[in-house]
C-alpha cells in the first residue's frame, strides 16, 4: 500500500531507524520449525493487557486503577464464581497516558508512587488469595522515537541496547514494588525488524514472553511462530495468544476444540478496560468469558487445567532444558 510505503520511507530516511516488524515485508525470519512444547495437560490461561493505577474514569486504555472500577469488580465476580482460574496481568509500571496528567507528574501512575500504595496492596492481596500473576508490559506503553505513528508501541523503534535498558528499568520498578515478573509482552505488539527485542528479553532475565497473536507481533505481515503451542525462540519460551474475548462464541468454541485436539495451549486475551477496545472487559465480553469457562469445564474437565503463564512455564521448564527435552 502507498500509505505503508510512505511510512517506511519516513522511518528509514527521515528518522534513520529500522522499520518495525509490522512494516517489514522482506524479513524472512521464521520460527515455524521450532518444536512445539507440550506437557501431559492442556492449559488455559486468561490474560489481560494494561493493568495500571489509571482509574476507570479515564478515557485511555489502562484501567483497574481502583478496586471499585468496573473491570476490577468484574474480575472479582469472575474469581468468586471460578476460584480455580489462573489470570496473568501484563502490568504497565509507569503508564504515560496521552493526556495532561504526566506533563505535570510523570510518576502519577507509577506502581511505586506512594499515592498508589492502596492499589498496590489490593493486587498483592488478590495474588495471596487467588492464582494471579503479574508480568511486565514495558514501562510507559508509549514510544517517542516516531511521534507520527503508533505512539502506543513502546519497543517498536528501540534497538537492542535501548531495549535492554528499558527492560532493566521495568524490572527495577517491579522489584521496588514487590513483584518479581518472569514474563514480558511488548505494548502494542510491535518490535524492531531485526527482532533484537527477543535477545534483550532473554538477556535481561525474563523466562518467557508473549510476542505473538494471530496477526500481531511476530505474526505481523507473515506467520513466524506457532499459533497453538509454546516454543523456544532465542533462549526464551514464546506463548501465543490464540483467542480474543470479543470473538463470536462459536468461533471461540471451535478454536478451543482445535487446540485441545492438538494438545496445545488455550490463551484467552483481553484488555483490562471497560469499553475502549473491542476485546476490553465490557459487560458483553465478561458474560462471554463466563460462558467460555463453563464450556471448557463441561466439555474438557478431564483434559484442560486453568493456570497462569508462570504455572505453565514451570511445567515446561521441568520437562525441557535449553530448548531440549529432558
Amino acid at each position: 500500500m502507498l500509505k505503508d510505503k510512505a511510512k517506511g520511507f519516513y522511518i528509514r530516511h527521515v528518522l534513520r531507524k529500522q522499520v518495525p516488524i509490522s512494516f517489514d515485508k522482506n524479513n524472512t525470519v521464521s520460527f515455524l520449525d521450532a518444536e512445539p512444547l507440550t506437557t501431559g495437560r492442556v492449559y488455559c490461561i486468561i490474560n489481560f493487557d494494561d493493568l495500571s493505577p489509571l482509574p476507570d474514569q479515564s478515557k485511555f486504555i489502562g484501567r483497574g486503577g481502583s478496586k471499585h472500577d468496573f473491570v476490577s469488580l468484574k474480575q472479582m465476580e469472575l474469581l468468586q464464581q471460578f476460584p480455580f482460574l489462573g489470570i496473568t496481568h501484563f502490568m504497565i509500571p509507569q503508564f504515560l497516558p496521552s493526556d495532561h496528567y504526566y506533563l505535570f507528574n510523570r510518576q502519577h501512575f507509577s506502581i511505586i508512587n506512594p499515592v498508589n500504595r492502596e492499589w498496590l496492596d489490593y493486587y498483592k492481596s488478590l495474588m495471596a488469595n487467588f492464582n494471579i500473576e503479574i508480568a511486565s508490559h514495558g514501562v510507559y506503553h508509549r514510544q517517542v522515537g516516531n511521534p507520527l505513528f503508533a505512539r502506543h508501541t513502546e519497543f517498536a523503534y528501540l534497538d537492542y541496547n535501548e531495549s535492554v535498558e528499558r527492560l532493566k528499568l521495568s524490572l527495577h520498578m517491579f522489584h521496588e514494588a514487590g513483584f518479581n515478573p518472569i514474563g514480558f509482552r511488548a505494548p502494542g505488539w510491535d518490535m524492531n525488524s531485526d527482532l533484537s527485542l527477543i535477545d534483550a528479553v532473554a538477556d535481561t532475565g525474563f523466562k518467557y514472553a508473549g510476542l505473538s497473536s494471530y496477526d500481531g507481533g511476530l505474526n505481523a505481515v507473515k506467520q513466524r511462530v506457532n499459533q497453538y503451542h509454546p516454543v523456544f525462540i532465542k533462549g526464551i519460551i514464546n506463548f501465543p495468544d490464540n483467542i480474543n474475548i470479543d470473538w463470536p462464541f462459536e468461533t471461540i468454541k471451535g478454536t478451543i476444540d482445535k487446540i485441545v485436539s492438538l494438545n496445545g495451549i488455550i490463551v484467552i486475551k483481553g484488555h483490562f478496560s471497560k469499553h475502549i477496545l473491542t476485546n476490553s472487559l465490557s459487560e458483553t465480553n465478561y458474560l462471554k468469558l463466563v460462558e467460555t469457562v463453563r464450556y471448557i469445564r463441561k466439555t474438557y474437565s478431564e483434559t484442560v487445567e486453568f493456570a497462569t503463564f508462570a504455572d505453565v512455564y514451570s511445567k515446561l521448564a521441568a520437562k525441557y532444558a535449553n530448548g531440549r527435552k529432558q
